[in-house]
């Protein structure tokens, strides 16, 4: 194309295959600079995207700068040339719907953000400057410093991360792979600076090396025409990326050479993890994605169903999971790995269990390749290709750009489905890599801390020893892979490949949301047929409500439990459907509400469980129908309950260890809803639950019960009307004399009301993590449309200030977060921070910042409010991209009960009428310092540096100043005084659900 007399395009590349269900358009470009872009335009979009990749990662940084691209990163972010203000990138994509992040890998660096279709060009516009010509101004360098610090303090005591390095540290002597990636201040300030390093010049000239166009590549996703988007890369300058010659970097070697296979490697963790990892130095595959012969061998050992490994391992009460693939560390190298988490018996029998593994690898060798096999997951990958959901705009930018980097444009979308080449001979030789010579085993457990011979790794400080396999038992190793076990086999064909891809016949009735079929005092069914996506898909979910699930910690973790046994027993029964794309979910109420960060609803479980059944219509009901009968009748095997329940124990005893913002969430539900149990409370009843109560759990949790169904997708309302007959005459027939649920025995979870001017603060101590967390609620009320359209428009407001402010600024920590939260039927406005400052200094920000930002709020010109409206309205508008997306909005207000399925129309119709006093006026009365109706908790996590004498002389200090909180001393001292409140009144006019016990009485035949 010419952009002012210049061609910037040197070749076009039109010919993509793409899915027959997408209709979005392609056009693959490589410009005059050497940058690869493809262009995808969506006329339908209510999100436009963009992603830049660049070909350099951690494995570039110079040996004496550990961090150095990663920290690269953080300061693209703030400040350019042509848009100096450090937040201006952030706060346009804020006003504008839209978000931005980026990630540092070993060999590469993604940028990416997402916008309002309307303003792509004005993000577009700020987002190259990032590699035209950033700042990196000597004030943000000290201070991103500090977030990058953050960051690592962070990972510090995470295990995943600990565990990596570990792998990391044992490279042979020189390898890149062997780098600490993430950076802190000492590695890229303080020892710097002591070899006369100056990290502003080590980054400067970091950019100048390798952020070149010719390694850089990169995905705009809009909704204009491609010829439209085209001229963006002219008007905006991407073809004046300098072009530094830079070539792609390709690793020869492997970090691991035979000094370092052959070895054992026992960790110690932070929480009370036991696995087995094996892993084998393997070819980079990224190439060779048109026979995938990686794929072929993980589907195999990874397998799932009868003969498998797992299968196996699960038998003889050693093994619960296992995850078996190759992947690429960086160009020229990979890694083939096989993990399995381990029992208590499994830590004594890691040998018998490699020996397993290496007797089913050597299976596969004499065995050799089969074509069916590999017809097969053709078949699979070539439909899932074929009814590929329309992914994220965002996502699809990610990943297009990551993948362009050693794709070619015509099989870009194509590279992960389609296998059109069948290689025996490679998987052949992939097979012969993965022998003991060839391997290093990672050992897991707690049982090492201590050992004679340890050391510690030495960036994280994991506690960890070294020994040589002795020849013994690796002559085990090469005896097992000659050796053939009766047990295992190659797996089945699959019976559930889908075949039938029709659309149903359509419904005469047509709606928008949601229609109630059926109501009775046993089930409530919801249908609504799929006018939207076209897919030969279904979405299929019932909710079970019994006040026993969530009756006591006992009947919470008894029904946890039996869940637990339910999925491990199904687990090798449904492989082979999962496979084919028709997959269960079971879900419990987990020892109370589970919360997670998020901008909105959160799904809200009553003491229910639900079953989940989606993808491929063919088979459904018949499935559904399988699983619910499953539920009834099956028989828990004893080996499998004793590991099942440890397992359980741990996962409650490892609650401890999680990341301080995630203890905040569960402390605040602990404080202030009802019916929710602590994981110590758990722990207790434990010794009071047996193998016998588990299994007879169905029977009673099913002699009285509610079902409500839900049908979404290619389906009929005969089809769905048929489903819940069946289901629930399954599900009768399980307890004797069952009964439907009285309605007075179902009271939905509520929330503890504070009194108007309260303000709490709990505080919770920990011995894990340096940093500690604050989340502040600001409880608003029981929800309604207008509070919760201008809280939600509130945290718009806030939001990227807060992260410019709290984070970016004054450094208080790596994770900055503020939501407007719907839980329970309240609505509240959150704020959390993370990082290693006193947590009682971060409140105190957080409450000067609120103040700022009111003010900031009130001086803002109406344009910019009008903007920050626009985006807010957009975000709701905002469609969903997949029939599972669209369901999940649906269910939500089903499990809620509110019913409200136009809520975000609701709430649009009213934003369009909101005024800046408006928003003012209900931050002046529930949010700001010293407002008429403020209810404020705080909840804090110390950081471990804060011990019970330090908080107990901070408290005293804080109580001597005058200091307005009241400090809550136990979880349960709120719920002695404070009223619940009530629950906003559903959208639908239904009676509450089940029936009155004098009305059952009336239909059903007495004895007297």
């Amino acid at each position: 194309m010419t952009e002012a007399g210049k061609n910037i395009v040197l070749k076009r590349h039109d010919l993509i295959v793409k899915g027959a269900q997408d209709a979005r358009e392609y056009r693959g470009l490589e410009l005059t600079n050497g940058i690869r872009v493809l262009l995808v335009s969506d006329p339908t979009t209510d999100k436009s995207a963009a992603a830049l990749d660049v070909k350099v990662g951690h494995l570039m940084d110079p040996w004496e700068l550990p961090g150095l691209a990663h920290f690269c990163e953080h300061m693209l972010f703030l400040g350019t040339a042509k848009y100096p203000s450090e937040n201006e990138y952030s706060k346009f994509l804020a006003a504008h719907a839209g978000s931005s992040n980026a990630y540092t890998s070993s060999d590469h660096t993604n940028y990416h953000f997402d916008v309002k279709p309307d303003q792509l060009p004005g993000a577009l516009d700020r987002f190259v400057q990032f590699f035209l010509s950033p700042q990196f101004t000597e004030s943000a360098t000290e201070r991103e410093v500090c977030a990058v610090d953050s960051e690592h303090s962070n990972n510090l005591n995470n295990d995943l991360w600990r565990f990596l390095q570990v792998d990391r540290s044992r490279s042979k002597p020189g390898h890149d792979y062997g780098k600490f990636g993430t950076g802190n201040k000492q590695t890229l300030l303080e020892d710097a600076r002591k070899k006369g390093i100056e990290p502003r010049d080590a980054l400067l000239q970091f950019h100048k090396k390798w952020y070149s166009s010719d390694i850089m590549t990169c995905c705009i996703v809009g909704k204009e025409p491609l010829n439209v988007l085209e001229s963006y890369l002219g008007t905006l300058e991407f073809d004046a990326i300098e072009n530094k010659k830079v070539e792609r970097k390709v690793w020869e070697e492997f970090p691991y050479g035979p000094d370092q296979l052959a070895k054992r490697i026992d960790v110690v963790p932070i929480k009370d993890t036991r696995l087995v990892s094996i892993s084998f130095p393997f070819p980079d595959l990224n190439g060779e994605f048109l026979s995938q012969p990686g794929h072929y061998i993980s589907h195999l050992i990874g397998h799932e169903g009868p003969g498998s490994l797992l299968s196996e391992l699960k038998r003889l009460g050693w093994v619960s999971s296992l995850q078996s693939d190759s992947h690429t560390q960086a160009a020229g190298f990979g890694v083939y790995n096989v993990t399995m988490d381990l029992s208590t018996e499994g830590l004594e029998h890691v040998d018998e269990i490699i020996q397993l593994m290496f007797n089913y690898i050597g299976m596969l060798q004499s065995a050799g390749p089969k074509q069916w096999v590999h017809d097969e997951l053709a078949e699979l990958s070539a439909v899932k290709f074929r009814f590929k959901d329309k992914e994220q705009p965002m996502t699809m930018a990610i990943n297009v750009a990551a993948s362009l980097q050693y794709i070619p444009f015509e099989h870009i979308l194509s590279s992960r489905y389609l296998l059109t080449k069948y290689e025996p001979e490679r998987i052949k030789e992939l097979l012969s890599m993965l022998s003991p010579a060839n391997m290093q085993v990672r050992v897991v457990s707690q049982k090492f801390k201590g050992q004679e011979g340890n050391t510690n790794e030495p960036v994280y400080g994991t506690e960890m020893k070294v020994t040589d396999i002795s020849p013994e038992t690796m002559k085990k190793y090469e005896n097992a892979l000659k050796t053939s076990h009766h047990a295992l086999h190659l797996p089945e064909k699959n019976e559930y490949i889908a075949t039938n891809f029709d659309q149903k016949p359509r419904e005469s009735v047509k709606n928008e949301h949601p229609r109630l079929i059926s109501d009775d005092g046993w089930s409530r069914v919801w249908f609504k047929q799929d006018d939207e996506y076209n897919m030969p898909k279904q979405e299929t979910k019932l909710a079970l409500t019994t006040p026993m699930v969530a009756q006591n910690p006992r009947m919470s973790l008894l029904s946890s439990l039996w869940l637990w046994c339910l999925s491990d027993t199904l687990a090798e029964e449904t492989y082979n459907a999962d496979l084919a794309g028709l997959k269960c979910q079971l879900e419990s109420s987990p020892f109370g509400v589970q919360m997670r960060v998020s901008n909105r609803r959160e799904a809200e479980r009553h003491a229910s469980l639900t079953l989940h059944v989606y993808g491929y219509d063919e088979k459904q009901a018949l499935f559904a129908k399988h699983l619910a009968n499953r539920m009834t009748n099956f028989k828990i095997d004893k080996t499998r309950f004793d590991v099942l329940f440890e397992s359980l124990k741990r996962a409650l005893t490892n609650h401890a260890f999680s990341q301080p913002y995630l203890l905040t969430q569960h402390y605040n539900q602990l404080l202030i809803v009802d019916k929710v149990w602590s994981k110590e409370q758990l722990l207790a009843v434990c010794d009071s639950v047996t193998l016998e109560d588990v299994q007879g759990f169905a029977k009673e949790m099913l002699q009285a019960f509610h079902m409500e169904l839900f049908v979404h997708g290619n389906s009929t309302e005969k089809e769905a009307i048929q489903l819940s007959k069946e289901l629930m005459d399954v599900l009768k027939s399980a307890a004797p004399n069952s009964r439907p649920l009285y309605r007075n025995e179902h009271n939905p979870r509520r929330e503890l009301q504070l009194n108007n001017g309260d303000e709490y603060v709990y505080r919770h101590l920990q011995k894990t993590h340096d940093v500690g967390c604050v989340e502040v609620t600001y409880q608003i009320g029981v929800q309604n449309t207008y509070d919760n359209a201008v809280v939600g428009l509130i945290d718009q407001l806030i939001r990227e200030p807060a992260f410019n402010t709290l984070r970016t600024n004054e450094a208080l920590g790596y994770i900055v977060w503020t939501g407007s939260r719907l839980n329970c039927g309240t609505v509240a406005l959150n704020v959390i921070v993370q990082g290693p400052k006193s947590v009682d200094h971060v409140l105190e920000r957080i409450e000067v910042f609120l103040e700022s930002v009111r003010k900031e709020i009130a001086e803002m010109p109406q344009e910019e409010f009008d903007n920050q409206v626009s985006g807010m309205i957009a975000r709701l508008e905002e469609k969903p991209k997949t029939l599972s997306s669209r369901f999940r909005r649906f269910w939500n207000e089903i499990e809620c009960r509110q019913y409200n399925f136009a809520r975000r129309e609701e709430e649009v119709a009213l934003l369009k009428t909101i005024k800046k006093d408006d928003v003012l006026e209900l931050f002046d009365k529930k949010i700001r310092k010293d407002a008429a109706e403020r209810r404020k908790l705080a909840v804090f996590v110390h950081g471990k540096n804060e011990d019970q004498e330090a908080v107990n002389t901070i408290i005293k200090k804080n109580a001597e100043s005058g200091k307005k909180e009241k400090e809550v001393l136990y979880s349960d001292q709120l719920r002695q005084f404070l009223p619940l409140y009530g629950r906003p009144i559903a959208a639908i006019d239904l009676k509450p659900i089940g029936v009155d016990p004098l009305e059952h009485q009336e239909t059903t035949k007495s004895k007297y």
